[in-house]
């Protein structure tokens, strides 16, 4: 495996470039290849990411290892590549320990086990690894060490296909097409896709740091990121039943805005976990009959910094049958529609829509030929150029337009959700209270 790195020197770029040592070993079809006990005990590199000063990378024999990355290194006895024995299992078990996948950015990267477990790995293990203070002994001065693999419960065996970093925060993308959103929303701005402290944020669960203005869902806790515009309405009617009715207004105080409120940290992730859990729901029914995949499926994801993008593919039917499962009583059609056209009466003449007129003056009849000529002339020339299918084409795409238009104007203005008269939820928080009100509590 080579590094590059670009100095530059006057107008010229130079690259400077460096082989980590043992990294060419090399499986053939004769088993191995003749190498040094260093390549032999390395393995055949399989994977790599570049991270802050590091190269982690993954070999045949389902090893993992660090390099640093200080330019320049030295020419002669460079360092050799360190294992990361912090994610090999300490006791034998029945499972075989084989590494699926490396992903991983920035400061930050996972490991990805065939069975289905994922460990994260961060820029500090790297660090400990790296200066030789690196302690896998738990104790009471090492409690929680930074230098061990970060084990998030949600991921474990879940099908995990990919996780895209940011700085601060990384997106979790699973089989079934969704995406989870864990750790800082700095200065919320958006990054984790689960809403804004003034908007709907603090109803996903995201509790905001009164000086910093990070938000976070907490230590550990993703959140499902919706594209349903549907259910934004849903939970955005629910943040203004929260702020305007009399009923729900001390349990809006306990949540809006969540910002420098720690001690409403209950309120809000017991708020945050009982929408997550209706939004997991929302497409119940229609999904399980189009065999799992739901109206908005996720391809691919990517974060850097503090952004995050995803490429999904939206089945428009199966997000207007989950929409319609929300609507009480969808608006009626008016009986007879409208702009209907009345037939012909009996007893007209027929003359392909034209109608008769009674001429009687001779230049009248002249003037009408003219102009009747010369209407025929020109439209013979315009289908001609095809500038009468254009705007028959234009004509009717305007149409259709306007009439969805009106049509989802009269939608909005008629339609009943089935959320409509449902309170803000109460619910009973973790320590075991419950939150203020008088309607009944959601256990």
């Amino acid at each position: 495996m080579e590094l590059r790195t670009e100095v530059p020197e006057a107008d010229a770029v130079l690259i400077d470039t460096a082989i980590i040592p043992g990294t060419g070993f090399l499986v053939s079809s004769n088993n191995a290849r003749d190498t040094g006990p260093l390549e032999s005990r390395i393995g055949q590199v399989t994977n790599h990411v570049a991270l802050e000063n590091y190269i982690v990378f993954t070999t045949h024999l389902n090893k993992v290892f660090l390099y640093c990355c200080d330019f320049p290194l030295p020419e002669i006895d460079p360092p050799e590549p360190i294992e990361l024995t912090a994610f090999y299992p300490e006791a034998p078990s029945d499972q075989p320990f084989e590494i699926r996948d490396l992903q991983g950015s920035f400061r930050s990267f996972a490991i990805f086990l065939s069975s289905g477990e994922v460990l994260m790995g961060s820029r500090a293990m790297l660090d400990a690894f790296h200066s030789g203070t690196y302690n896998p002994n738990v104790t009471e001065e090492n409690p929680t060490p930074e230098s061990h693999p970060r084990i998030i419960p949600d991921l474990q065996y879940n099908s995990i296909i990919s996780i895209a970093f940011g700085d601060h925060h990384f997106q979790a993308l699973r089989s079934d097409g969704t995406i989870y959103a864990y750790g800082n929303d700095p200065k919320s701005c958006g990054a984790l896709g689960l809403g804004f402290p003034e908007g709907t944020g603090p109803l996903r669960g995201l509790l905001t740091n009164h000086f910093s203005r990070d938000g976070t869902p907490g230590e550990n806790i993703g959140r499902q990121v919706w594209f349903d515009p549907t259910m934004h309405a849903w939970i955005g009617e629910m943040k203004e039943k929260a702020g305007m009715e009399d009923e729900a207004a001390a349990r809006g105080q306990m949540i809006l805005p969540a910002r420098g409120r720690r001690q409403y940290a209950p309120a809000v992730k017991a708020v945050g976990d009982w929408f997550e859990k209706e939004g997991r729901r929302w497409e119940d029914g229609v999904v399980a009959e189009e065999g799992g995949m739901g109206g908005y499926f996720v391809l691919k994801v990517a974060a850097a910094g503090w952004h995050s993008a995803a490429l999904v593919l939206v089945d428009e039917e199966i997000v207007e049958r989950a929409r319609v499962m929300h609507v009480v009583a969808p608006p009626e059609a008016e009986a007879g529609g409208k702009g209907e056209v009345e037939g012909e009466k009996e007893g007209e003449d027929d003359w392909h829509g034209g109608t008769w007129e009674d001429i009687d003056a001779p230049w009248e009849q002249l003037s009408k030929a003219v102009v009747a000529i010369g209407g025929w002339m020109w439209g013979l020339g315009r289908r001609f150029l095809g500038l009468v299918e254009r705007d028959e084409r234009d004509s009717a795409e305007e149409g259709e337009k306007r009439a969805k238009e009106e049509e989802q104007k009269e939608q909005k203005e008629e339609v009943k959700w089935t959320w409509s008269e449902q309170p803000f939820p109460r619910l009973r928080m973790a320590d075991g209270k419950v939150m203020p009100g008088e309607t009944a509590v959601i256990e």
